[in-house]
């Protein structure tokens, strides 16, 4: 918890007031992360247990987990399971087929829950990379990331775990500058909700003023990291203004160009 602390204080954060106050203030009231989930899709924990919960192993690979197999299929546990090609499945329920021997031989069923999601994503700079299995000295050109960018939301989540994992493992940060990315909000400020009919439909508005308006207008409204308050009239004043003066600009350029 303190190094992670440590490790943020060295984080460029736009705005700033997010790495030292909402996120900040969560690693200073940090609570231990509870890494599993009672889920059917996701990552299995890769933990098998005997039934009095006396012995366990913990698998750190496919290569592992294979021995391991051929270990339990030699003291006579029998499982309909395909160890090779496609057959050779990770998720459940078939990886719930496989039961593994203790070194007492007694027999050993996986905990039943996954890992969390997040867990996924906040190991991605080192999981894209199939690390540490291969790659390593890749690793050391692609983290950590010079910039992320996400929504503000993701103070618990992706921006956490990222941190968090990268502190565990590498005592390092994951990322040396974060952009955490407003709100697109009403044009009186408000959240869009369908409940409110105060929405805006993102692909109507893309077809009547054009993409380049649509961004021209959020990228001079709004600084990323802060929340903009989108009006339709902002837009087409954006498409008169700036775009109308860039066309009649370059058709006059056109047309004696050509002349000449």
């Amino acid at each position: 918890k303190n190094r992670m602390v440590e490790l943020n204080n060295t984080i460029n954060w736009k705005p700033a007031h997010t790495g030292t106050g909402r996120f900040g203030e969560w690693l200073n009231n940090l609570q231990d992360w509870n890494l599993s989930r009672s889920r059917f899709w996701g990552i299995p924990l890769p933990i098998w247990r005997t039934e009095d919960g006396k012995e366990e192993k913990i698998i750190g690979s496919v290569e592992d987990l294979k021995k391991e197999i051929e270990k339990a299929k030699k003291a006579g546990f029998n499982f309909d399971f395909n160890m090779e090609g496609d057959g050779f499945d990770l998720h459940k329920p078939y990886i719930d087929r496989v039961f593994l021997v203790s070194d007492s031989g007694k027999k050993m069923a996986r905990e039943s829950d996954l890992i969390d999601v997040w867990f996924d994503s906040g190991a991605m700079p080192y999981a894209q990379l199939h690390y540490p299995f291969e790659n390593k000295t890749a690793l050391s050109g692609n983290f950590p990331a010079d910039l992320i960018a996400e929504g503000v939301d993701q103070t618990r989540g992706w921006f956490y775990t990222l941190h968090a994992i990268a502190a565990l493992c590498f005592d390092s940060v994951a990322y040396k500058n974060v952009v955490s990315n407003g709100l697109v909000l009403d044009k009186n400020g408000n959240k869009m909700s369908k409940r409110l009919g105060n929405t805006v439909d993102p692909f109507a508005t893309l077809e009547k003023y054009g993409t380049d308006a649509v961004r021209w207008y959020m990228v001079t409204n709004a600084d990323p990291w802060d929340n903009l308050k989108f009006d339709l009239e902002g837009v087409a004043e954006k498409q008169r203004s700036f775009f109308g003066t860039l066309y009649n600009t370059y058709a006059f350029f056109a047309l004696y160009a050509n002349i000449d």
